[in-house]
């Protein structure tokens, strides 16, 4: 008997709670890209008497899951639980999130191993790549195979093609028997041949590099007689900063607002966005805060020329009031400041 779906309104994501700070930051820039994201924490309505029958509503009414894959969220046993109601019960389609670890077969659920996943571990690049790739599959516009479990069974089926090259020999016969004496003649002759190929190969490859040798010269004094002494040097500092926005108010209330995201306890995580808007030379900045427990992510980073990127300016949750965080180029300096109240 086949059962009706409830209109998908939503992404879910599935989390464990060691990971609630990465999972607030990417809640706030999937919203600001238009897409509707639920999680335990800001989904749930204020007195909500069954938690765990909200969080099944939530998941059947999604049109996607995201899974936040960490050693700890392949621990979590709601993890486990929601992967199999998404996949089991809804016939979501899965997409995997690396934050943490350093073996993917660690960080998810037995028999979910054999599966793509988009990889944001590692600095702000390495995030705001991952972001990009993500909101793509998540609009349509870069479809990828969602991820699925290998096996439905309690016991999954056994990883294969780790050791490609190794074969286990039966326990009944420790050694091969020789069923033919070997010719010493055919021996000889084929040492002889290997020996001479790798004369061979030997003589090739010398020859190769004494004709690259002044081929690699030529094009490198043609490239340096094009490129001119005018051009700034490797590195060099010479771009103009913009940032949006530079005013921001917001409240002490649990979710999003304003560009800004709240949790009790966690403080503010605020996003702003950088952009080196000069047309030639690469932009090195860097921050101070007042007061300095505001703290900045990246604190600093080069940027080239009409390129943006997103940095994460995050408050504690004893500091309400108005904060200041100075972005300091070669050529300008531009102030932002965010007001808290309640």
């Amino acid at each position: 008997m086949s059962t009706t779906r409830a209109r998908a309104t939503h992404v879910f994501i599935s989390y464990s709670r060691a990971n609630i700070s990465f999972v607030q930051r990417l809640v706030a820039d999937l919203q600001r890209s238009g897409i509707t994201v639920w999680i335990d924490q800001s989904g749930l309505t204020p007195g909500t008497p069954d938690w765990e029958t909200a969080l099944r509503n939530a998941i059947g009414k999604a049109h996607a899951v995201i899974l936040i894959a960490s050693e700890e969220a392949r621990k979590s046993p709601y993890v486990k639980d929601e992967l199999r109601l998404a996949h089991d019960v809804h016939h979501l389609p899965i997409y995997p999130l690396w934050v943490a670890g350093t073996q993917w077969i660690n960080c998810i659920p037995l028999g979910w191993g054999g599966t793509q996943y988009i990889d944001a571990r590692g600095g702000e690049a390495q995030y705001q790549a991952a972001l990009h790739q993500l909101i793509a599959v998540l609009s349509g516009a870069n479809p990828v195979a969602s991820l699925s479990p290998t096996s439905t069974l309690t016991h999954p089926a056994t990883y294969t093609n780790q050791f490609p090259n190794y074969t286990p020999t039966p326990v009944s016969a420790s050694y091969p028997i020789q069923t033919q004496p070997t010719r010493k003649g055919s021996r000889r002759t084929t040492t002889t041949c290997l020996i001479a190929t790798l004369l061979t190969l030997l003589l090739v490859g010398v020859l190769f590099f004494v004709a690259a040798v002044p081929l690699f010269s030529a094009i490198s004094h043609l490239f340096n007689s094009f490129s001119g002494p005018s051009n700034p040097l490797p590195g060099s500092s010479t771009g103009q900063i913009s940032v949006t926005p530079t005013n921001i108010n917001t409240t002490r209330t649990e979710g999003i607002s304003n560009g800004c995201s709240y949790f009790n306890g966690n403080g503010w995580d605020c996003t702003v966005t950088l952009k080196n808007v000069s047309n030639s030379g690469n932009l090195t900045w860097t921050t101070d805060t007042s007061p300095t427990s505001v703290t900045v992510s990246p604190a600093s980073f080069e940027l080239p020329a009409q390129q943006n990127m997103e940095v994460t300016i995050k408050i504690p949750d004893n500091v309400c009031g108005q904060s200041t965080i100075t972005f300091k180029g070669p050529q300008n300096t531009v102030n932002v400041t965010i007001s808290c109240s309640g």
